[in-house]
């Protein structure tokens, strides 16, 4: 049967240099269903809702995580992100816990305070880089909401490692296709080997975890992290204590980056919430009940994470043959899902490079038009704390600053292991007086 249409020759080559610009002009280029050969490797890309929810929810037991778990496996190990079933399963289980929605609603508190003693440095009109903030911000709070008070100096260690793991990554995402067979090979031989890609970090954070996890062992408190140490061995919970730092703040921080850009670039949509948080919570800080009476808040939520998803794209692979869009996909082949593509479809979002808010208000789109948390059975377990998390951080904050960027030139974005600026997005404060509603 022959492969879906796309691009040929050195055309391919984009996907090494620029691979998420290339898979946007790819997508729009051929359609819903397209593919291309890297090397010896056929890759392909599907940018139609029905398709991928067939792929995450109807047919989901067909398939297994593909090349970002494989890279993510060198560093977290066999975690959560990792894992196919029936070991993703369990593994949820025994976390579910700490993310059931009465829990969540239990961080609010601390999210707020967290996000006032973060800010409470801040000076007028004394530049911020804002990516930066965020991840200190973000990292407090994951740190407290799930492991304690306690565990803050360890995160930032292990924030600091990571870093290095992010900005490494940008060289190896473009290249890990072919890279790939060497890994999974070598991972079959030797599952309990070094890492490939990160042997030094990997190692530099167990070092980091090891006292902590004892000494944890011997104390009688009951957070999330004598949860999990209580149902895992000292592995295990290392795999899972590095997978929610690293998820639990770099994802969330990055929602929040843009979030402050699109809001700079829109001054209008910005007092827009004013307006709204002045009608709903006059001169108090948020609560989780208060999230449902902030709609346009949360629109404006929902459209930068449509326009800059923090995941923007991972893979599966069937585990037998298939049939998709009329076209024949082999066992083990690599197939692309993209929220950034699929969340700027013009079928699904007119004018889809445009910031625009209202358009949520009433939409009527396909499920998986917009995932940006992925879905299914591996959906991010920690979706409410995330959009929890970012409303309150965001509503905290606009209460009493206002975010400027320092100048005017349009930012570009850097995919790695996530969508990042790709340059510094550095931002003015303003102190803004909290006035109480008439």
């Amino acid at each position: 049967m022959q492969a879906p249409p796309g691009p040929r020759g050195s055309e391919v080559r984009g996907f090494i240099r620029q691979t998420l610009p290339f898979l946007h002009q790819t997508a729009r280029r051929f359609g819903p269903i397209s593919s291309f050969r890297l090397l010896n490797q056929r890759l392909y890309l599907i940018d139609q809702p029905d398709w991928i929810q067939d792929i995450l929810i109807t047919r989901q037991h067909l398939f297994v995580r593909d090349t970002g778990a494989t890279l993510l496996r060198e560093l977290v190990g066999d975690g959560l992100l990792t894992r196919d079933e029936p070991a993703h399963k369990e593994r949820r289980r025994v976390l579910q816990p700490a993310f059931h929605r009465a829990q969540v609603a239990s961080y609010a508190d601390m999210m707020v305070a967290e996000t006032l003693r973060h800010a409470a440095p801040w000076q007028p009109d004394v530049r911020l880089d804002i990516v930066a903030e965020m991840k200190r911000l973000t990292l407090t709070i994951v740190g407290a909401s799930l492991f304690g008070a306690d565990f803050s100096d360890s995160a930032a260690r292990i924030a600091a490692v990571l870093q290095r793991v992010i900005d490494r990554s940008r060289c190896i995402v473009p290249v890990l296709a072919l890279l790939e067979p060497l890994a999974l090979r070598y991972r079959r031989h030797f599952p309990a080997g070094p890492s490939l890609f990160f042997r030094s970090e990997r190692a530099e954070l167990e070092t980091i975890l090891a006292p902590v996890i004892r000494q944890r062992r011997e104390s009688r408190q009951k957070d999330m992290f004598s949860l999990l140490l209580a149902d895992m061995n000292d592995q295990d919970a290392t795999d899972e204590i590095v997978t929610m730092v690293l998820a639990g703040h770099e994802t969330t921080a990055i929602a929040l980056t843009w979030l402050w850009y699109l809001l700079g670039k829109h001054p209008a949509v910005e007092a827009h919430i004013r307006e709204e948080l002045l009608h709903v919570l006059g001169d108090r800080d948020a609560t989780p009940d208060d999230l449902p009476r902030l709609p346009y808040t949360a629109m404006v939520f929902h459209e930068a994470l449509r326009l800059y998803p923090p995941a923007p794209a991972f893979g599966r692979r069937p585990v037998e043959d298939i049939e998709l869009g009329g076209y024949r996909i082999p066992r083990g082949a690599s197939i692309l899902l993209s929220p950034y593509i699929t969340q700027r479809n013009p079928l699904w979002f007119p004018d889809p490079d445009r910031f625009l808010p209202e358009r949520w208000r009433g939409i009527s789109i396909p499920k998986f038009a917009f995932f940006p948390f992925g879905g299914g059975a591996k959906v991010c377990i920690g979706e409410g704390f995330a959009r929890m998390e970012a409303m309150l951080v965001l509503v905290t904050l606009l209460r009493r600053w206002r975010l400027r960027p320092e100048t005017d030139l349009d930012v570009g974005t850097q995919a790695a292991l996530t969508l990042r600026p790709d340059r510094p997005l550095w931002m003015l404060p303003t102190p803004v007086t909290v006035h109480t509603a008439p």
